[in-house]
């Protein structure tokens, strides 16, 4: 990597140490010879091509290019034959038409089986993820380079725990989990985004937190008014081929649920609550508050109506039943995980 298409330069011209937005570094500054080699492991068999989860978004399936534009919008100048897609030396990046925020992304790939270069210029291309952050695709099989711009790295800050690449020419696969940098309001950093790798079915990156977009040499920051991009590979000179390319929009978003309006009850009025049923029941009353044991656990309940209880974080209803004086003479339970109960107060 070093070049990279103004589509997915989305970095700004202040590097990250000056700015609000700004991430802290390993401590290793970008591309050192002297930053230790990742492990090389044996991922195991050769990938082969694999089934589809049925929401993903079929981004290369082996036809056509007709999801991709190549630079500045134009038709991609790619090769497509055999149901691969090969990079074209001097054609450019080739985006997705389609933007993208988190998800999961799978990608399969081979560098040129006929080995030429060596370190950056052996099998070098790139998966560019919304957030402009670069997953580098390298030839790392029996090839030194940098830590950082391994095959599996976020190229120029987090080496991949291991080298889990096979040789030249075999196919390979990435998985990959984004969660995009998320900002408040007033554009601040809230959360760094977030990154997983498996490379091979390998775990080479893990939950690493990119300090910004990628750029050769340098760390750029963040920019907080992009929040979806497309999907990008990267022409860097060689025939890298690509296959199988799918991927699936991750809502990330939590959905919140909503309680009952409880009731307001005066200690005297849910002390007659108080007392022990069968089955090692027991209703106490603690700083005002109502509590159920049930199965050696104590739990806060929640007043909903006059008779008529819920628990604090459980959900499922907790009843009452009282004899023609008002006197309470049982404890009805019913949760939602399926627990049922109807046992008589005994004390």
């Amino acid at each position: 990597m070093k070049t990279i298409s103004t589509v997915l330069a989305i970095v700004s011209l202040t590097v990250c140490s000056s700015t609000s937005h700004a991430q802290l570094s390993s401590g290793w500054k970008a591309h050192d010879n002297n930053r230790p080699q990742p492990k090389v492991v044996d991922p195991g068999e050769a990938a082969s091509k694999s089934s589809v989860p049925s929401d993903a978004i079929k981004l290369f399936d082996g036809t056509d290019l007709s999801k991709w534009d190549g630079p500045d919008g134009k038709e991609p100048k790619w090769i497509v034959k055999d149901g691969v897609m090969e990079c074209v030396k001097g054609s450019g990046f080739i985006y997705t038409k389609e933007k993208f925020a988190d998800c999961q992304l799978h990608v399969e790939w081979a560098s040129p089986a006929n080995v030429k270069g060596n370190s950056q210029g052996r099998g070098n291309s790139g998966v560019f993820l919304p957030g402009g952050y670069e997953v580098q695709v390298l030839d790392s099989f029996d090839n030194k380079t940098y830590a950082d711009g391994g095959a599996a790295s976020i190229y120029g800050q987090h080496p991949p725990m291991v080298n889990a690449s096979r040789g030249p020419g075999q196919w390979q696969s990435y998985d990959i989990i984004l969660r995009m940098a998320k900002f408040d309001e007033d554009k601040n950093l809230t959360s760094p985004a977030m990154i997983t790798v498996l490379h091979n079915g390998v775990v080479v990156q893990h939950g690493s937190e990119p300090y910004g977009p990628t750029s050769w040499v340098l760390h750029y920051d963040y920019d907080p008014k992009k929040t979806e991009a497309p999907i990008g590979l990267q022409d860097h000179g060689n025939p890298v081929r690509f296959r199988n390319i799918w991927i699936r929009n991750l809502d990330t978003t939590v959905t919140q649920g909503t309680y009952a309006k409880e009731r307001d009850f005066t200690e005297d009025e849910v002390k007659r609550f108080v007392g022990k049923y069968e089955g090692d029941h027991e209703v106490s009353l603690i700083d005002g508050k109502l509590w159920l044991k049930n199965l050696g656990r104590n739990m806060e309940m929640r007043a909903y109506a006059d008779d008529t209880f819920g628990l604090l974080k459980s959900a499922g209803s907790i009843s009452f039943t009282a004899d023609d004086d008002g006197k309470v003479t049982a404890l009805k339970f019913k949760f939602d995980a399926g627990q049922n109960g109807n046992f008589k107060r005994i004390e």
